[in-house]
């Protein structure tokens, strides 16, 4: 997928490009700002003592490891549709979320993704993350999750303050009819005017929506109305989410990569996502794992890094 144009920046290296590519919200930080960055960091070698007492000294990234592989499943087009639309109908018939409780949106989430671009992808290590999004106006959020250019797993944590973040109901405004939806999301797609294709990026963006929003019954049902509307969009049974869940995927395919959204199979409740190669490509065989995710907790709190009970 080719990003969008934005003012140039110092070069990141490729694993947190591809980190934040699929983990961020895609508007939580806008192309003409910097966020601030900032890192609260264990010393190195008190990290390394903490490490050899508990027995955690571990490459982060092993460049001979094998890619992760699983069996790419035909696609069911002609259930899509009709499952789609269950899942909107159940999605309605859930509790609104609540009002007025809290200030900002918390989710809490497991995931892993490939580098790119230097020979076969290669897995990073699941990790779990937080992000905190401002519930109702624009302001900052917080990132945390491990310090994956530490050369330690586990030991040097990374808090990022995020700034000038799109608050979650600036994100959920959405039309309820799955038409005007759909319309809006392809609109979007067209100012752009580069990357994906418009199913391909209006697919992208409702996942985006899904995984870090907390989502009002009608426009969730809507959409999946949407979705269910979307030409390619194939059933898989039978997949893993990244904290080892079993469920049923929505997925679409561009090019030569698939992206699913998984769920529950009996509530349809939100479990993860998932994307891996359909066709052998330069960045590994038919089935390599470029990403996997797990979304483990959804809630409201009053203060920027306060944390619900689990």
């Amino acid at each position: 997928m080719t990003e969008p144009s934005a003012p140039p920046v110092a070069a990141l290296p490729a694993v947190r490009r591809q980190a934040l590519r699929h983990h961020l919200l895609t508007e939580v930080r806008r192309p003409s700002r910097r966020p601030r960055r900032v890192r609260v960091l264990v010393p190195v070698s008190a990290a390394l003592a903490v490490a050899v007492t508990a027995g955690m000294i571990t490459q982060p990234w092993a460049p001979d490891s094998a890619p992760v592989v699983v069996p790419v499943a035909q696609g069911e087009r002609v259930g899509a549709t009709p499952l789609l639309n269950r899942m909107a109908v159940a999605a309605a018939a859930k509790p609104a979320p609540p009002a007025g409780t809290g200030g900002y949106v918390y989710i809490r989430s497991r995931g892993a993704f490939a580098e790119l671009g230097e020979g076969p992808a290669r897995l990073r290590p699941v990790h779990e993350r937080e992000i905190w999004i401002p519930r109702d106006e624009r302001g900052d959020g917080l990132l945390r999750q491990p310090f994956f250019d530490a050369p330690i797993v586990g030991v040097i944590p990374e808090r990022e303050t995020l700034t000038d973040v799109t608050p979650n109901a600036a994100r959920v405004d959405l039309p309820d009819d799955p038409d005007a939806l759909l319309a809006k999301l392809y609109a979007e797609r067209e100012q752009r005017g580069r990357g994906s294709s418009r199913d391909g990026a209006a697919f992208t963006a409702i996942g985006d929506i899904l995984r870090e929003s907390v989502v009002p019954p009608r426009t969730r049902a809507a959409l999946y109305r949407a979705a269910a509307k979307m030409p390619g969009v194939e059933v898989v049974r039978g997949v893993t989410d990244a904290a080892g869940r079993r469920g049923i995927a929505v997925a679409h395919t561009e090019r030569s990569r698939r992206d699913e959204w998984i769920f529950d199979e009996q509530t349809f409740d939100y479990l993860g996502e998932r994307s891996y190669l359909v066709a052998d490509t330069a960045d590994g065989p038919a089935g390599t794992v470029l990403g996997t995710t797990a979304v483990l907790q959804r809630a409201v709190v009053a203060q920027l890094g306060q944390r619900p009970q689990r």
